[in-house]
């Protein structure tokens, strides 16, 4: 059913399958990127956030009620990993 691709039930899967671990490092990695090759790059301004989609959750039906997780974690929290990572 649909139920299981729930907001929250997407937000328990993604802590238990470590994808919100991925995506952190995935973004730490971009934000360094973007900020050798644009020059006035700024993350408020230049990131809007991030999408998982669970395509056995999702259906035209529902738009995105179901199957779409969706995260833009703070700036500051980007800055940490980065500086531990690189």
């Amino acid at each position: 059913t649909y139920d299981m691709y729930a907001k929250d039930r997407l937000f328990e899967a993604m802590g238990e399958h470590h994808y919100i671990l991925q995506y952190h490092i995935y973004l730490a990695a971009l934000d360094q990127y973007l900020k050798l090759r644009l020059k006035n790059y700024d993350y408020d301004t230049h990131f809007g956030g991030i999408f998982y989609l669970f395509i056995r959750g999702m259906h035209p039906e529902y738009a995105s009620k179901y199957g779409v997780f969706f995260d833009r974690p703070p700036q500051k929290a980007i800055q940490i990993w980065s500086d531990n990572l690189f």
